[in-house]
């Protein structure tokens, strides 16, 4: 395997030039290049300029970069190595530079879903000099790619079974517990939002259970959205509204991930994951608009709309781990359109019932890979929600969509503090980049891995 080292400079300086054999033959490949190591800039540098007859991809930085322009960067570069090699690192820099979200770009690049391409291209084997730490780096790689593999599986083969196992195979070597639960207890312990929306389906829904931790001192719920495919049951999505809703579970996958990641780190909070798995399909015992579910709570919804499911099942979760009165509810889901229509399809929306902890987690996110932005939870929007013959409806129209869905929930967290994520848009990438291929995304690991090592610095 050839060695290669990534060489990180900030200007022309004589600490630079020295590293090359023929300082006027490298200045005249500079110019010929157009190098000039402004910010941002990449160029390789084949060994036979070298001193030490090395390979150099030279990677031109300063420290106004912010950490997604570093994650960016880094996977420009991956797309440059033209060889597998084995990466060391080399400074020329006048000011330090953390280069940690650089390497995770370097390592995310990698991704490619090939599960059904007859012939696999070839990816580049590389490996990284053992004075580099990546142990961080790797495991959040891991956890997106597993969020990543089963977004875009298919929901043919994502079977609720599949989704398990593949959850087993995750958290096999960590100290997690998993309880699977399945229709018959779904049905003893009144979920009756998973239940209403799973039935028009052949398959059976699960609701499975995962701890961490539970001897912490701070314990957090997170519950993620298990659609394995939102048809839209009998409020029928249009056929190209459906094409991507095998997305839909990306909540689930998120919540799974981010909960292997925060063991593997050791992070010192507790942590439980809630997810529904359920298909929503349309059958002749399918719900029907204007049907009313009793959740599991015991307040009622009327369902006028069946495509607004995600909600109904996501409520059952909130009810239920609120009452193992934890000390921050936590939820993750591609839920609303409308959060997407209002921060694009690259900015996740923070919705909370706490200033104190959506401030928190604003703030663990601020400058960093993934991008978040606050809506407000307007309780003058409650009236859009208010049914004549139950509780509340599951719908409150077109307008505000991320806003009421956030109320509908709201109103299964028991006044516990309480953060949601609206991850509709960044969950997948409409077009493919170095970064993020076209297909799913992994968006929502490195926001809770950033608000949990926040939360967890706390305790210490």
């Amino acid at each position: 395997m050839k060695e290669l080292s990534i060489f990180f400079v900030d200007s022309m300086s004589e600490s630079l030039l020295n590293n090359f054999k023929d300082t006027e033959q490298i200045k005249d490949y500079f110019e010929i290049n157009k190098f000039k190591a402004n910010k941002k800039e990449v160029l390789i540098v084949p060994k036979l300029y070298l001193k030490n007859e090395i390979d150099v991809i030279l990677v031109s930085i300063d420290d106004s970069l912010s950490k997604s322009e570093l994650c960016e960067l880094g996977s420009k570069v991956r797309n440059k190595i033209p060889f597998d090699c084995n990466i060391s690192y080399l400074f020329s820099l006048e000011t330090e530079v953390d280069i940690d979200e650089f390497t995770l770009g370097l390592i995310l690049s990698g991704y490619k879903f090939q599960k059904y391409v007859e012939k696999d291209s070839e990816e580049k084997n590389i490996q990284f000099d053992k004075t580099i730490d990546i142990d961080e780096q790797q495991f959040i790689r891991d956890s997106i790619y597993f969020v990543r593999d089963l977004v875009n599986l298919p929901a043919l083969d994502k079977t609720p079974d599949y989704f398990i196992d593949k959850v087993k195979e995750l958290i096999g070597s960590e100290k997690i517990k998993l309880t699977v639960f399945d229709k018959k207890w779904l049905l003893k312990e009144n979920f009756g939002g998973v239940i209403g929306v799973s039935q028009g389906s052949a398959k059976e829904p699960y609701f499975l259970v995962g701890e961490y931790n539970t001897s912490a001192d701070f314990q957090i719920a997170l519950i993620g959205k298990g659609v394995l495919f939102d048809s839209g049951g009998l409020s029928l999505k249009s056929p190209s509204g459906m094409e991507t809703m095998k997305t839909d579970m990306a909540g689930a996958a998120t919540a799974w991930a981010v909960i292997k990641l925060v063991s593997s780190l050791g992070l010192n909070v507790g942590l439980k994951v809630y997810t529904p798995l359920v298909e929503n399909m349309p059958s002749s015992t399918a719900i029907r608009p204007g049907d009313v579910l009793k959740m599991r709570n015991g307040k009622t919804v009327e369902v006028l709309n069946t495509d607004a499911e995600g909600r109904l099942i996501m409520a059952d979760a909130l009810a239920f781990a609120a009452e193992k009165k934890p000390d921050l509810i936590c939820d993750v889901a591609t839920l609303t359109g409308a959060a997407y229509v209002a921060l694009g399809v690259d900015i996740g929306a923070v919705i909370s019932n706490s200033e104190k902890y959506s401030g928190e987690f604003i703030k663990s996110n601020k400058n960093q890979v993934e991008s978040y932005h606050e809506l407000p939870l307007f309780q003058g929007y409650k009236s859009l929600i208010k049914s004549s013959i139950a509780d509340m409806k599951n719908t409150g129209g077109r307008f505000g969509g991320a806003i009421t869905a956030a109320l509908i929930l709201e109103e299964f967290v028991d006044e516990t503090p309480w953060v949601h994520l609206d991850i509709a848009g960044p969950a997948r990438a409409r077009s493919g980049s170095a970064l993020n291929p076209e297909g799913g995304t992994g968006f929502g690991v490195i926001g809770f891995l950033n608000f949990f090592k926040l939360l967890s610095k706390n305790y210490q």
